[in-house]
């Protein structure tokens, strides 16, 4: 078992920094189904090769406040934790539906053994992963799990602290790790050990999530220009190298859930940043993005705002679900909000492909809860 010290801490920096000025997104109305057959979708988005040329300025705001850019509207209703009530009729859309933390215990799970759950995903913090238990995966557990069908997701996070850089583009500051030579080569590493058959089940890759949260100042283009530019070239390396060494890889870039839930133009905040990035996300072989809110009711409606968002640059993931604080009225309310068939039906449509819960703790915490959701699953979940 893999030490918690390799874990995602549970309350970034982000959120004690930028929920002050957020509220929760409006919710929008449906757009056709694009997408890729291997995502489960129809046809692929219209894109181009990524861009070179750096964003153009952002229009200024008084205040974060006064930048947000629309009045919330109330998020899907969440049926109160109760008797399971059976799911009928005609499926209205699917997702391939995946849990954490670490692929061989996310294999355990009672959920994935007593319902389709068909995408494990594993956490990479650092180098001492490798030789503290993903190295020993290489021939046994990552073979074996593609042999039973499941596609392998690993969201990559840096947690180390953050200082004064230099880069090609000027002083930075922020954490060092991502932009170092060895990310690249430890990039290398990762795929050698969670590379599989071209023709075989996907793996995914989650790199820099919550990247908004790497410079010294969060959440702003305009205070961290020079690191977001050098984050862009390692991500493009970095898309690269897995490539080269893993022949079913599929990249994107980690976006907070919280980005699209506000505006900042004046400062490249919010929305605004993630429109500094359209040049990865068109690069990019599918997106992502978490929502990890803790009040009951806003991670759906920030699901759909995010969803939304980023379709138009290829099919989405929700790469990382859990209440921040763990808190289990929070989940049940979400769970019973997103796996009704018209959220679903409105998710898939607008692009969602797969979705990962972050870890199993909530998700085994209350008897009804486990039982509502491997229902829902069943019900929802698809094969890769």
């Amino acid at each position: 078992m893999v030490a918690s010290k390799h874990r995602r801490p549970s309350s970034p920096r982000a959120r004690r920094a930028m929920f002050g000025v957020l509220l929760t997104a409006a919710l929008i109305g449906l757009v056709g189904t694009a997408g890729w057959a291997m995502f489960g979708m129809a046809d692929a988005p219209a894109s181009s090769a990524a861009a070179t040329a750096s964003p153009s300025p952002v229009a200024s705001a008084a205040s974060p406040a006064a930048a947000i850019s629309s009045r919330p509207s109330p998020s899907p209703s969440a049926t109160p934790a109760g008797p399971l009530v059976p799911f009928t009729g005609v499926v209205p859309g699917k997702l391939l539906i995946g849990i954490g933390d670490e692929a061989d215990r996310a294999a355990q799970t009672a959920l994935a053994k007593q319902s389709p759950v068909k995408m494990l995903t594993s956490w990479y913090n650092e180098e001492s992963d490798f030789g503290d238990f993903m190295d020993g995966w290489k021939k046994t557990l990552i073979p074996k799990l593609y042999r039973s069908g499941y596609a392998i997701h690993v969201v990559e996070w840096a947690p180390d602290d953050e200082g004064q850089l230099t880069t090609k583009y000027g002083p930075a500051c922020g954490r060092a790790y991502p932009l170092s030579s060895q990310f690249l080569n430890d990039m290398k590493h990762l795929a050698q050990i969670f590379g599989g058959a071209r023709t075989g089940p996907p793996f995914y890759v989650t790199l820099f999530t919550e990247f908004s949260t790497y410079p010294c100042v969060d959440n702003e283009w305009d205070s961290a220009t020079n690191y977001y530019l050098a984050l862009k070239d390692q991500y493009r390396a970095a898309y690269q190298v897995l490539h080269a060494n893993a022949a079913n890889v599929h990249v994107s870039l980690g976006f907070g859930g919280w980005l699209g839930t506000y505006d900042y133009p004046q400062k490249g905040g919010g929305k605004s940043l993630i429109s500094h990035f359209t040049d990865i996300l068109k690069a990019s072989d599918f997106q992502s993005f978490q929502a990890m809110n803790d009040p009951a009711s806003q991670n759906p409606a920030q699901i759909l705002a995010m969803t939304k968002i980023l379709h138009p640059y290829g099919p989405v993931m929700l790469a990382h679900y859990k209440p921040d604080n763990g808190n289990q009225a929070t989940f049940d309310a979400d769970v019973r909000a997103i796996f009704t068939d018209s959220f679903i039906q409105r998710a898939t449509a607008d692009g969602l492909f797969a979705m990962s819960f972050m870890t199993t703790k909530n998700v085994d915490a209350d008897p009804a809860t486990f039982q509502f959701l491997k229902t829902a699953v069943t019900r929802y979940g698809r094969t890769p």
